[in-house]
């Protein structure tokens, strides 16, 4: 099944450090803004955090996304943001349900906030 228009209601961005080289060693720069996509954002019910014994206090949401060149590019080194929080990138896969989706795992602190 493919992602309908409607489906993806979000807007994120997506942020990368590049490296930089600090004149010993090429170091991580500080994240910069590269593209920003529409995504459906999926919370993970507390259940779900349970069995796969998440402790602390995080949030876990998965964001689905359409495939393409860029989506397929983030790792767990890259940043999402959305609705002024910083969600760090866990995971990226293949929708399950849909054939021309990337699903990115992610998870926040509740404390951690950007301005939107």
């Amino acid at each position: 099944m493919r992602i309908a228009a409607g489906e993806l209601d979000r807007r994120v961005e997506i942020w990368r450090s590049v490296p930089v080289d600090n004149g010993t060693a090429t170091v991580p720069g500080e994240p910069g803004k590269i593209a920003t996509r529409w995504a459906r954002k999926l919370d993970v019910s507390d259940v779900e955090r349970v069995r796969a014994a998440e402790q602390g206090q995080e949030v876990a949401t998965r964001f689905l996304m359409r495939s393409g060149p860029l989506t397929r590019s983030i790792t767990g080194k890259d940043q999402l943001k959305h609705g002024g929080r910083v969600y760090e990138v866990t995971g990226v896969k293949d929708s399950p349900d849909r054939e021309d989706g990337i699903e990115v795992s992610t998870v926040a602190r509740p404390d951690e906030t950007v301005e939107p």
